[in-house]
């Protein structure tokens, strides 16, 4: 039995939307852990009004304030690792990504948690990020 609230099924995704969606999450990571100017980087990927959400941290309401955060971070994540991702229709033109993940941080810490995305179809056909609820495991 799921403890969490499936997203509404409005038709199933093709093969190639769930691996575009799987790609998209996994270049975030990339983009995260490397540093640099993230406004480029994360621009392609993200929403311009994306939410991002870690409860009892930060709730972030723009591409322009996670940058700020990222840039501005005394403890980044050095390596995000994805694994145990489903994809799910939420929507016209939206989806719903689970995943795992574990964090490595300065200092040898390990983190780990899970991410809930909201992704959404571009006019030109890509997916973007618009949504990211992080819940820590430990």
């Amino acid at each position: 039995m799921s403890t969490t609230q499936d997203p509404v099924v409005t038709g199933p995704l093709t093969e190639r939307e769930i691996l575009a969606i799987q790609h998209l999450i996994a270049e975030i990571a990339f983009a995260f852990d490397s540093g640099g100017d993230y406004t480029v980087r994360l621009g392609e990927l993200l929403a311009d009004d994306v939410q991002y959400e870690n409860p009892g941290k930060t709730h972030l309401h723009s591409l322009a304030e996670l940058v700020e955060t990222l840039e501005n971070s005394a403890d980044p994540a050095l390596s995000h690792h994805l694994s145990t991702m489903t994809v799910q229709p939420a929507g016209p033109g939206t989806a719903t990504c689970r995943s795992k993940v574990l964090t490595f941080r300065s200092g040898g810490r390990l983190s780990v948690g899970e991410f809930t995305d909201t992704v959404r179809r571009r006019p030109d056909g890509r997916w973007q990020l618009t949504h990211r609820l992080v819940r820590p495991i430990i």
